[in-house]
């Protein structure tokens, strides 16, 4: 993508129609110009182009200067102008902050919710860290722990007892780090990135990212049932590497062999598996 795409998607990230982008990048290059000049070099109708610049004076990205014989249009600087954008915001978050934060909600019935990007996925994190009120389980791939290092150990301080199954060794403050048992054999396996997390056993965040960046997925709910399920199930994934430290490396191998024997379940063959693995799995 170009430099000039890239900077129109942005604009119009921030609230610009795509032409009002168009407008606004063409004046920042040249000023004055008229409403018609502007739809030439354009290329589009001069009806919309006027439209556009109306808006663009609305939103303070443009000044218009008429004399007897024409109108031309002004792009106000750039700096300038995403100031007044982050002023706007910040009046406006402290309006809706200060009339909504004591007003009481409950949500109805159990939710699952599809998260749709990263940034959601930290965010969430941290809601539910700051939330916590007893224990918390994360299991994460290294690069992705880093990122919520600060959270967890905040956590840690006012009480919450934190467990985390990490796949290298790291230092957490106020959090227990457990090294899972087959960790350089999962990172060797998987192509992409994994950060779960379930808190207090009423909440919980499963989400997975490719290497490359693609967001696979990302699940959130607050179940008590489906979550009270994967807190325990965690739980009980995190004793196992804390037992495997734990026995003499002649008897661990043949130990756990004759334990996994009494499960009888192949979970190399298991459907879901094989599916997870072809979507994260590491490509030869």
């Amino acid at each position: 993508m170009s430099n000039y795409h890239n900077i129109i998607n942005k604009l119009v990230k921030i609230g610009m129609s795509r032409l009002e982008s168009e407008v606004y990048v063409t004046l920042l290059k040249e000023s004055p110009l008229t409403g018609y000049r502007i739809a030439q070099i354009l290329n589009k109708a001069a009806a919309n182009t006027y439209k556009s610049l109306e808006s663009l004076e609305k939103k303070g990205a443009v000044t218009a200067e008429e004399t007897p014989n024409m109108k031309q249009y002004s792009a106000v600087p750039v700096t300038q102008y995403l100031e007044q954008l982050e002023k706007s915001f910040k009046n406006d978050r402290a309006v809706i902050e200060g009339f909504l934060k004591d007003m009481s909600y409950s949500v109805s019935g159990d939710k699952i919710y599809m998260l749709q990007s990263f940034d959601q996925v930290i965010e969430k994190c941290s809601q539910m860290l700051e939330g916590a009120e007893h224990s918390v389980i994360v299991d994460a791939f290294p690069d992705v722990l880093e990122k919520i290092v600060p959270q967890l150990e905040n956590a840690g301080s006012n009480g919450v007892n934190i467990i985390v199954n990490a796949y290298e060794p790291i230092e957490l403050k106020n959090c227990r780090v457990i090294i899972k048992s087959n960790a350089k054999n999962v990172l060797e396996l998987w192509s992409g990135d994994w950060m779960n997390i379930a808190v207090d056993g009423r909440e919980y965040l499963i989400t997975a990212i490719d290497k490359d960046g693609n967001f696979q997925h990302a699940i959130w709910s607050n179940s008590p049932y489906l979550s009270f399920f994967v807190f325990n199930g965690f739980r009980y994934e995190m004793l196992f590497s804390a037992l495997s430290s734990k026995i003499p490396d002649q008897n661990r191998n043949e130990l756990i062999k004759k334990a996994f024997e009494d499960v009888n379940i192949d979970f190399s063959n298991l459907p879901g598996y094989r599916t997870m693995l072809d979507r994260l799995g590491r490509k030869s």
